[in-house]
C-alpha cells in the first residue's frame, strides 16, 4: 500500500462571516460547560445611560440646567458575544494574546508614555 506524502505547506483562506463585527472588550465572564468546554462572554462596560433627563428651558427656548434624572446607578456591562472553546483552543488563544501583549510592551518607549500622559490630561 502506497503512503500518502504530506504537503510541506498548506494555505488557509480567511473570509469574514455575515455577522462579523469589531467590538471593544473590557472583560470576560463565564465558566465550564457541562461537556467540559469553556464558555466565555466578552463584555464592554460603561456608566449606565440615563433613561430620562429633564432640563429647564429658558424663555428664549434654550435648553438649560438639568433638574431631574432617572436611570440605573452603577456600571453597565453589555455582553457582546459568547464563545465556546475547547481547553486546547483556550490555551492557544491565551498564548497568542500574551505574545501580542508582549509585542506591544516591547514597542513602548519612555517618549510614548510621556505622549500618552499628555493626551489623557
Amino acid at each position: 500500500m502506497a503512503e500518502t506524502k504530506l504537503p510541506s505547506t498548506i494555505k488557509f483562506y480567511h473570509e469574514k462571516g455575515n455577522f462579523f463585527r469589531v467590538i471593544h472588550v473590557d472583560g470576560a465572564i463565564g465558566g465550564l460547560t457541562p461537556t467540559r468546554d469553556i464558555f466565555m462572554s466578552l463584555y464592554s462596560q460603561r456608566v449606565a445611560i440615563p433613561r430620562i433627563i429633564e432640563q429647564r428651558v429658558s424663555l428664549e427656548g434654550q435648553v438649560g440646567e438639568e433638574v431631574h434624572r432617572e436611570g440605573k446607578d452603577g456600571i453597565f456591562r453589555e455582553l457582546e458575544i459568547g464563545v465556546v472553546l475547547t481547553p486546547t483552543t483556550a490555551r492557544q488563544i491565551a498564548e497568542w494574546l500574551i505574545k501580542q501583549a508582549t509585542l506591544v510592551e516591547q514597542t513602548i518607549t519612555p517618549q510614548t508614555e510621556i505622549n500618552k500622559r499628555k493626551i489623557t490630561q
